[in-house]
């Protein structure tokens, strides 16, 4: 009997667990209900201006070293860039001032190479950029048991037990966690936020470089899918899963509109809520699968606008406004110059954690984005000021999972207390927060545990 497995999610997760079987002989196929592949990482072509855009500025760090690895078997290294060593540079509007979170130079080990931009940065006071210190050493020197029994307080919580006060929290540690987590350290669990702070920051002098992509994610996206059919998977876009197929106690396939696929395992690489809708009642209460029903989601709006001249200069920049957050020059990124041949520049300003845009119209949000731009860049106030052209606002309602304290123990491994029923997602249980590097992470554990499963059936 030929060993069957159907892969139920297009996105980075799914694509990855599926490539992982193909490339290794076991007929896959990967059933996704939209007619695209990418998941929550993905571009499209903008009816409005014919401008092909992200739903989200999606970046990477160097320590992503799985998503990095994903990158380089698809031979699309060329397709990104990364910094040679960290810089963010971090504007207050109020000030007009520009600091930066910066690696030195050289041969500094980790943290000292952000030693002198924190005991620099302009926007901290003295003793507030004095007291970093009180937090990031104890980061530094924590183990990972130690880590993970802070998953039931708030980063917020613990920094303020550590010497940090709400404007040093709201103006530094906001800056790292809001993109990285979706959320704010005070809702935002301890655990994760220090194994972001470890991982990227701490630890590793080059661990944290910044990498973006220099083409639209639906093209990394599609050359997955390209590789995973040339090794003999297949495709069905378009095909929504309505449910599981039951035998014998076990998973043997998924049923879609009017035809079942089935199979000798399946694996579930959607979001938590969509995975729970599919199971039959009595499986829900199994382990790994009895909490998918208890996530709750945190919202990214990114705010798409065109300028009839450039506004901004340089790659990106994280500007001290909730209205504005991390600015990106998309003409830069893609093209490398700041301005498009008729002298415009396309901006895309990402709002993580964005429960309140979320909920509000999408001229409400453009308006107030635009403000705050305004306020950030000298050339926006300018006689006459640079006008937007074009706008457009992209919500991701469910973005990625919320990690508020105690989630950490709700995230699922790969195996489920269902024989041949897995899960993937950058939901689950890899340490990492929602992000590309964890959904990739999810693919491969999640393959290497269906097929072992198959391998000793």
């Amino acid at each position: 009997m030929s060993q069957r497995v159907v892969v139920v999610g297009g996105g980075l997760a799914g694509l990855t667990c599926a490539l992982d079987l193909a490339e290794a002989g076991l007929p896959t196929t990967l059933v996704e209900r939209r007619p695209f592949v990418g998941g929550k990482t993905f571009s499209f072509t903008d009816p409005g201006s014919g401008a092909e855009l992200d739903n989200g500025q999606h970046v990477f760090l160097r320590c992503c070293t799985a998503y990095i690895a994903l990158i380089e078997r698809l031979a699309l290294q060329d397709e990104v860039q990364l910094q040679p060593r960290l810089r963010v540079p971090v504007l207050d509007p109020e000030t007009g001032v520009t600091g930066a979170i910066a690696s030195l130079p050289g041969p500094l080990p980790a943290p000292l190479n952000l030693a002198w931009s924190m005991l620099r940065f302009p926007h901290l006071r003295r003793r507030e950029r004095l007291a970093l210190g009180r937090a990031a050493l104890p980061l530094l020197r924590m183990s990972d048991a130690a880590r993970r029994r802070l998953d039931d307080r708030s980063f917020g919580d613990w920094l303020r037990a550590h010497g940090q006060s709400q404007r040093v929290i709201e103006r530094f540690w906001d800056l790292v966690v809001l993109p990285t987590c979706n959320d704010v350290c005070d809702r935002v669990g301890a655990a994760q936020a220090a194994y972001v702070f470890q991982t990227g920051l701490l630890r590793d002098a080059h661990g944290a470089d910044l990498g973006i992509a220099r083409v639209g994610l639906s093209r990394i996206a599609e050359a997955a899918r390209e590789r995973f059919e040339a090794a003999g998977g297949r495709t069905r876009l378009g095909a929504r899963a309505a449910g599981l197929i039951e035998r014998g106690g076990r998973a043997g396939g998924v049923t879609l509109a009017g035809e079942a696929i089935e199979a000798e395992a399946v694996v579930l690489a959607l979001p938590p809520n969509r995975a729970a809708a599919l199971l039959p009642g009595d499986w829900r209460d199994r382990r790994g699968l009895a909490d998918l029903e208890a996530f709750r989601y945190s919202p990214i709006v990114n705010v798409h606008l065109r300028w009839d001249r450039p506004l901004l200069r340089g790659d990106f920049v994280a500007v001290l406004d909730p209205d504005v957050q991390y600015v990106f020059n998309r003409t830069r990124i893609r093209g490398g110059a700041d301005a498009e041949p008729d002298g415009g520049q396309w901006i895309t300003a990402s709002l993580s954690g964005a429960h309140d845009q979320a909920r509000r119209p999408q001229a409400d949000v453009a308006a107030a984005t635009i403000a705050g731009l305004r306020r950030a860049f000298p050339p926006a106030r300018g006689a006459p000021p640079p006008e937007v052209t074009y706008w457009r606002v992209v919500k991701e309602i469910e973005a990625t999972f919320r990690p508020a304290p105690g989630v950490a123990a709700l995230r699922p491994g790969p195996v489920t207390g269902v024989d041949g029923l897995f899960l993937a997602g950058a939901w689950t249980d890899t340490q990492w927060p929602a992000t590309m590097e964890s959904a990739v992470r999810s693919g491969h554990a999640a393959a290497l545990a269906c097929r072992a499963a198959l391998a000793g059936a």
